[in-house]
């Protein structure tokens, strides 16, 4: 009986495999055999960014609700809602400044263009250096003295307004802005990593929590930067192949040589990658009882789209389709993997305590906005490179939605039904009772401080 069962699951490993090598033998011949303008007559980038936007919007309001809403919460789930809610409403307004300035909305000036386009910019900076703050929090503080959390916090803060004031008003250079960004990215970025090497090994469950949490929210937030692209990096030499901020400094730096446009362009995708790889490799040699299906799931999806990435750029020499590719692919894959792992996240280490009725209806109404939004930004990939008509389309999303009530259900019972057992250590030491208000108040400062700045030195360019 144990054999058949080992021999059903080969059979199935070995079906999912051919179906992948399938597609991405397929999808870069199929796109070959269009040009580029045919993809992008049928490509709506406007589309994916209100989509986008929407689903920012709808788990930013969530995680902003639980946060004041639940007030029993203990104090450290709190402020890790408080800093995903501000990172969730930071690409939201991202989201919807890029919309508005690429519908053109009733005619818009180039001062007024300009300077949304430059307060997008200031903001996905600012959401950028929420990501060491993050780590510090979840999956659990790494300070246990609320001086030293306090101290590295307003570090970051006070970086980010030198950054952002000097690029804006030309007395820092991209190149320098780039390096000091990079070094502070990689240092945040080696929290989870941390996390993930000291307990994935443990005999200790709860220490293995701690492990599967950082390796879950380090893929989550680094997916982002150039994760999904790690074949460019490690193949293609990467220099131009990475989607993302750091690939601007190749411009200054190109006489120094390509070893140093890679070290000093893509520095903060380094630790991402290595910690994809390794992360898949420990997931499939950890014995049966110690491995994370959800982990395990999501490294083995970023690294299968970073093989279709790598067939793409390596056999398609069509500029419009390779940026086409870049947007709806790279960028859009980010836009899907990170708010469902987040979620995901939420739910399983009990961020809050859905034993509570009214939480775990409104719970259960956003999960069903957010599948059914999630599901149409899918075909909206989808249909930038494949001829899928609008109707099927429309006809699968209702397929997927009645599913999905009937998943919910049971889904949202079992979680509430082992909400009693602690998942991770919860230190409140850090923290006073008032800090979710403060730092949401601040993030709020800061993003209207982008604003101000988007518009007073982009609305002259």
């Amino acid at each position: 009986m144990q054999g058949s069962r080992y021999l059903t699951r080969l059979r199935f490993f070995a079906v999912v495999v051919v179906g992948l090598a399938s597609l991405l033998a397929f999808t870069p011949n199929a796109l070959a055999e269009e040009s580029g303008s045919d993809i992008r007559d049928t490509a709506n980038s406007l589309d994916l960014n209100v989509l986008s936007m929407g689903l920012n919007i709808l788990i930013a309001g969530t995680f902003i609700w639980l946060i004041f809403r639940d007030k029993e919460n203990h104090i450290q789930n709190r402020m890790t809602l408080v800093a995903l809610g501000l990172l969730f409403l930071g690409n939201s307004f991202i989201f919807t400044f890029q919309s508005i300035v690429e519908s053109g909305f009733g005619g818009l000036s180039d001062d007024f263009s300009g300077a949304l386009s430059l307060t997008a910019s200031a903001l996905n900076i600012f959401t950028a250096f929420l990501f060491p703050i993050i780590f510090m929090l979840f999956p659990s503080p790494i300070f246990t003295q609320r001086k030293h959390f306090i101290g590295v916090v307003i570090f970051l803060i006070a970086t980010f307004f030198v950054l952002l004031i000097g690029f804006a008003f030309g007395i820092i250079s991209f190149l320098v802005l780039t390096i000091i960004f990079n070094i502070i990215g990689v240092v945040g970025f080696l929290i989870p990593v941390r996390w993930y090497l000291l307990y994935r090994d443990s005999d200790d469950a709860f220490e293995r929590n701690h492990a599967i949490g950082a390796g879950l929210i380090g893929t989550a937030i680094l997916v982002s930067q150039g994760m999904t692209s790690w074949t460019s990096l490690l193949v293609y030499g990467g220099e131009s192949h990475i989607y993302g901020f750091g690939s601007g400094a190749n411009t200054q730096i190109g006489e120094v040589g390509v070893a140093w446009e890679v070290v000093v362009g893509h520095l903060r995708s380094v630790v991402p990658i290595m910690l994809l790889l390794y992360i898949v490799y420990k997931e499939l040699v950890l014995p049966k009882e110690k491995r994370s299906v959800a982990l395990r799931s999501v490294a083995l999806i970023i690294l299968f789209i970073g093989l279709l990435n790598a067939l793409v750029v390596g056999f398609i020499n069509d500029e419009e389709i390779q940026s086409l590719w870049d947007f709806f692919v790279i960028q859009g894959s980010f836009g899907l993997v990170r708010p469902l792992i987040v979620v995901f996240i939420i739910l399983k280490f009990d961020l809050f305590d859905m034993r509570k009725d009214e939480l775990r209806r409104v719970a259960r109404l956003v999960a069903l906005l957010l599948v059914s939004v999630w599901v149409a930004m899918v075909f909206e990939i989808l249909q930038a490179f494949l001829p899928v008509p609008q109707l099927l389309s429309a006809a699968l999303i209702g397929v997927v939605l009645a599913f999905a009530v009937g998943w919910e259900d049971r889904f949202f019972e079992h979680i509430a039904a082992v909400s009693d057992d602690p998942q991770l250590m919860q230190i409140s030491a850090p923290f006073d009772e008032d800090d979710p208000a403060r730092f949401m108040s601040l993030g709020a400062l800061i993003m209207m401080f982008c604003l101000l700045l988007g518009f007073i030195v982009g609305g002259s360019v």
